[in-house]
């Protein structure tokens, strides 16, 4: 482990946790205000079965990419390593991610063409990223007055270039002309990295042999998000908010604040996914002609919901690991050395 990974190992945590307490702090009245209030408990329950429904369809999006590629593997594998994922979203050593973890399990289990299996998350990341984007983009539609609003506005184009973006990029992966292109197959022969990317070059044709497979993928992330995102905004009405945006809004601002989540290294996305929806909340009042900061306690407190909900959701993963503790252990072992080096083409 390189000695950055090791400084992180201890600097996540502390960073994740400071951004929360800033995040309370400068909104301290509102939200203990909002904790006294009754909350609607039927909502919190459905947003659980919302979410929940959701991270199984994400397992089951990840088992047709495995699937498609030949490989032993159920969907009950999927979902065990798709809940364990989860837990080491938050738990994992140094900069271990749950996708790195994913990997590393599902190419200890393969006896060959192991840096295609690993790939295989690599790509599930991708399409997941993809249909968010493409709600998001499809939302804005709906949802023009908001743009009023530049940091909205710009969330707008970003939404719209990354949909575009990856369906073309989608498109040039699916053509058969473009793997067998001279100037691709080049790439086998390079010294040291040839076999490894001969082998990604092998599964990107295996999975033009069954775009259905990689179609029904992009559908299911899209109900995914649209479950997901949904899921929140139960969060969101379970607090008794004197405001929050509507359903639609969620749809149109999420995407962003989940790519926050995901981009910014710290556990789970835990203090800055909550500062981005809590933004998010600040710049459709302000179009809304609602107090900027009653605005940002509302999306703060509907953050922190949501929060709990997924937490409960990734301790799932707790009783998987219970039953096979020395296995991921030792995975997590291989995973912190595989974070700071290439994965064994092997």
């Amino acid at each position: 482990m390189s000695a950055f990974s090791k400084v992180w190992t201890w600097l996540k945590w502390p960073l994740a946790l400071a951004c929360l307490t800033y995040l309370y702090a400068r909104h301290s009245s509102a939200l203990n205000e909002l904790a006294e209030r009754p909350k609607d408990w039927r909502f919190l329950v459905l947003g659980f079965v919302l979410c929940l429904s959701a991270a199984l369809m994400t397992f089951y999006r990840w088992y047709l990419l495995v699937w498609a590629q030949g490989f032993s593997f159920r969907i009950r594998d999927a979902v065990r390593l798709g809940f364990l994922g989860m837990l080491f979203n938050y738990v994992g050593p140094g900069s271990v991610g749950g996708d790195l973890f994913k990997a590393v399990i599902l190419a200890r289990e393969q006896t060959s063409r192991r840096t295609v299996a690993a790939a295989t998350v690599v790509l599930d990341r991708i399409l997941g990223l993809l249909a968010l984007f493409m709600v998001g983009a499809v939302s804005t539609l709906f949802y023009r007055h908001l743009r009023q609003s530049v940091e909205l506005r710009t969330a707008a184009l970003f939404l719209w270039v990354g949909s575009l973006g990856g369906l073309i990029g989608l498109g040039l992966m699916l053509s058969p002309s473009v793997t067998r292109w001279r100037g691709v197959r080049i790439v086998e022969r390079l010294p040291l990295v040839g076999h490894a990317l001969g082998e990604l070059l092998h599964g990107v044709e295996l999975y033009q042999t069954k775009k259905k497979a990689i179609l029904l993928s992009v559908l299911v992330s899209l109900v995914a998000h649209i479950g997901m995102i949904g899921g929140f905004y139960c969060c969101a009405l379970a607090m008794r908010q004197a405001w929050i945006p509507d359903l639609g809004a969620h749809y149109y601002f999420m995407p962003i604040a989940e790519l926050f989540g995901v981009l910014i290294p710290v556990p789970g996305g835990v203090g800055t996914l909550e500062g981005a929806i809590a933004q998010s909340y600040r710049s459709i009042a302000a179009v809304s002609s609602i107090p900027g900061d009653q605005a940002f306690a509302a999306g703060l407190a509907a953050a922190l919901a949501f929060r709990v909900v997924t937490v409960a959701i990734a301790a799932v993963g707790l009783a998987y690991y219970v039953t096979a503790r020395k296995e991921i252990s030792q995975a997590l072992e291989d995973a912190a050395h595989v974070s700071d080096a290439p994965l064994p083409a092997a």
